[in-house]
């Protein structure tokens, strides 16, 4: 069977620190270097909440991170309606509905199409005729239409959400020195220790540096267009 993944924990090893290393990286810049491994009371809980809730709001903020998969659901002929969690892929990891970046159909045939966003209303007019699907729409769950007409493989490529983060031997799914940085920045203001200003700086700074790295080799120049690698033609025989 093709392969249209990397595996299922690749990407996030190498980038993220687990929120027992986190907290008490915090606890040594804020000042109690002396009872990192033994913090104040409810001190541990405190810097816990500043590193959950600064990844939440850092994965809505950075768009660029490595968590983009690909989800599959093996479409019923007439159904149009396919729950969000309800893929088949083996890897546990769910995609995020809000973190979308393709949608199409995976045919009989191996062809692969993509389908537009917007299901409009008057399409409902027909909803009796089944087909391939050209449109899809996301609510509580994906709704393709029409509604296919054979056992087609419905295609989605996008983010999965936050892993748990909750013990201390959780990794980060946002990269680490980023949340660190956030989280320093957000307890050392809570505090009012003066250089909080100048912590959030330098997380805004490399945010922008992580974002610059996923250019890779693209660059960007105004009226050209990259041509595209030709396929290899096949020879038919010609019969006399």
């Amino acid at each position: 069977m093709p392969e249209f993944n990397c595996s299922c924990d690749d990407g996030l090893t190498y980038t993220g620190e687990t929120l027992g290393e986190l907290r008490r990286d915090l606890l040594v810049r804020l000042g109690y270097a002396a009872q990192a491994d033994n913090p104040p009371p409810g001190m541990a809980d405190l810097l816990n909440s500043f590193l959950r809730r600064a990844q939440a709001f850092l994965y809505r903020r950075h768009r660029a991170l490595h968590t983009e998969r690909f989800y599959s659901w093996p479409m019923v002929a007439g159904e149009r309606f396919y729950g969000i969690r309800d893929n088949v892929d083996a890897c546990p990891k769910k995609l995020d509905a809000g973190r979308i970046t393709w949608v199409g159909v995976e045919t009989l045939e191996g062809e692969w199409y993509p389908l537009r966003a917007g299901v409009c209303p008057q399409h409902y007019t027909t909803v009796t005729a089944n087909g391939r699907p050209a449109v899809y729409e996301v609510r509580q769950c994906i709704e393709v239409f029409p509604a296919p007409d054979a056992a087609y493989t419905l295609r989605v490529k996008g983010h999965f959400g936050l892993e748990r983060f909750t013990e201390d031997t959780d990794r980060s799914t946002v990269d680490g020195e980023l949340l660190f940085l956030w989280a320093l920045a957000n307890a050392k203001n809570h505090d009012g220790q003066p250089d909080a200003a100048d912590i959030a700086a330098q997380a805004q700074t490399y945010l922008r540096e992580l974002v610059a790295d996923t250019h890779g080799t693209r660059r960007y120049v105004p009226g050209t267009t990259a041509p595209v690698a030709a396929t290899r033609p096949v020879l038919l025989g010609m019969d006399p």
